[in-house]
């Protein structure tokens, strides 16, 4: 683990393509350890604005504390980047750049207590807001089988969903499941002799999936995606986006990547937004070697197109 406990991903493309200017509003929308926020910060200097949100109260208060010590005047919020909206016009100054880390944050995998990894005995929690009431026991208790079936497949993409629900129902009518070790030995036995030759860890893709599932982290993207695109609408009126903000969102599998693609494939077609990565932009082989957590990172921008401008 690193001194703070997560590496940011893509930081030299995202400076690059983001290209924080002094006295810029930034907001980072998953503050996380605040990796990406010390060097936006830093480019905006102290006539700059940064906010951070975070649905995680610990990484928000730990990257308050490391954003004070290093001078970077930031305002933080306990919140979900879904309401951004209102965060941003709270400050009375639209944005200049919005970027958004979809990940998970490596300590909160590394926490054995959260219940992200495959920890034998980490009980069933994946809550990435601690706040909330229901957490993956909860959840896994309650469902019925064939919903558990659908999220597996959905939001997993796991050719065995069906297997992986119908153990897990068949457990929990004798013991409650409440570790990830129970999790991960019905996922291990609903693959069978396949579990051995799997590519992946077999719990890799029930783990997300479940993850998202719990956290609705995928209608969360989609809300900030539509805000984003009624942004860049109102941003020639006036609106919480900057005339020529820059918007970059880095996802980490293709239920994130497919709406960011579309989403801002259509802004572009609009004219409302230009592209600032026409490729999909993804770590060089010397980031993946020093973080082999960033491999499957992607990451796409725009700048909001302004129509006083004919570069825009």
């Amino acid at each position: 683990m690193t001194e703070h406990g997560h590496i940011p991903v893509l930081l030299n493309e995202v400076l690059e393509t983001l290209a924080p200017q002094p006295g810029d509003v930034v907001v980072d929308c998953t503050l996380g350890r605040g990796g990406h926020s010390m060097a936006l910060g830093k480019a905006i200097g102290p006539q700059g604005q940064l906010l951070g949100l975070d649905r995680d109260g610990e990484n928000l208060a730990y990257a308050r504390d490391r954003l004070q010590a290093a001078d970077i005047p930031a305002i933080t919020i306990h919140d979900s980047f879904a309401r951004i909206t209102e965060h941003v016009q709270a400050l009375g100054r639209p944005a200049n750049v919005v970027l958004a880390d979809l990940a998970v944050s490596s300590n909160q995998l590394d926490d054995a207590r959260r219940g992200f990894g495959f920890h034998d005995q980490s009980p069933l929690d994946m809550r990435l807001d601690q706040a909330e009431q229901v957490d993956l026991t909860k959840l896994i208790a309650e469902i019925e089988e064939s919903e558990l079936a659908r999220l597996i497949r959905t939001y997993g993409e796991d050719p065995f969903a069906n297997a992986i629900a119908r153990k897990v129902a068949q457990e929990r009518q004798t013991r409650p499941i409440t570790t990830t070790g129970q999790l991960l030995s019905l996922v291990k036995e609903a693959y069978g002799p396949r579990a051995r030759s799997s590519r992946l860890h077999p719990a890799t893709r029930t783990f997300m999936a479940l993850r998202i599932a719990l956290n609705d982290e995928i209608a969360a993207l989609e809300t900030l995606l539509d805000r984003i695109g009624r942004g860049c609408e109102a941003a020639r009126t006036g609106g919480w986006l900057h005339p020529e903000a820059r918007v970059g969102i880095i996802s980490f599998h293709s239920l994130e990547d497919r709406p960011v693609k579309q989403a801002f494939a259509e802004l572009d077609r609009r004219g409302l937004a230009s592209r600032l990565t026409r490729r999909l932009v993804r770590p060089s082989d010397s980031e993946i070697q020093e973080n082999p957590r960033s491999r499957s990172a992607r990451f796409r921008a725009i700048r909001v197109s302004n129509p006083g401008n004919p570069s825009g």
